[in-house]
């Protein structure tokens, strides 16, 4: 079955969140294990500081993409017009009846 675009975009968008998550998980680990002089170590905390922080903000963003899209596709559902109410309607001889009366 062909994938529609917001297949797609679905899969491209779980891809990133994927990848934003390794790349900060990898930073971690990386990070415990640096045996670098004292300046260098503060730098280098510094960068990885950095980095984990753009990859959560990528995560963010790709999460409010997501129900961003979610939302429009929501509101872009068809809807079920509103029924009309049944107009009352006298007859011809009940109108006759209540002006005579």
């Amino acid at each position: 079955m062909a994938k529609t675009s917001r297949d797609r975009i679905s899969s491209l968008i779980r891809d990133v969140e994927k990848a934003a998550r390794k790349l900060r998980a990898d930073i971690r680990k990386r990070a415990g294990a640096t045996q670098l002089q004292k300046n260098l170590r503060n730098a280098a905390a510094q960068l990885r500081k950095v980095a984990a922080d753009t990859a959560l903000q990528v995560e963010k963003y790709v999460h409010e993409i997501r129900t961003g899209l979610e939302k429009a596709a929501a509101k872009a559902a068809p809807k079920k017009p509103a029924a009309r109410k049944a107009r009352k309607r006298t007859t011809t001889r009940k109108r006759a009846a209540k002006k005579t009366a």
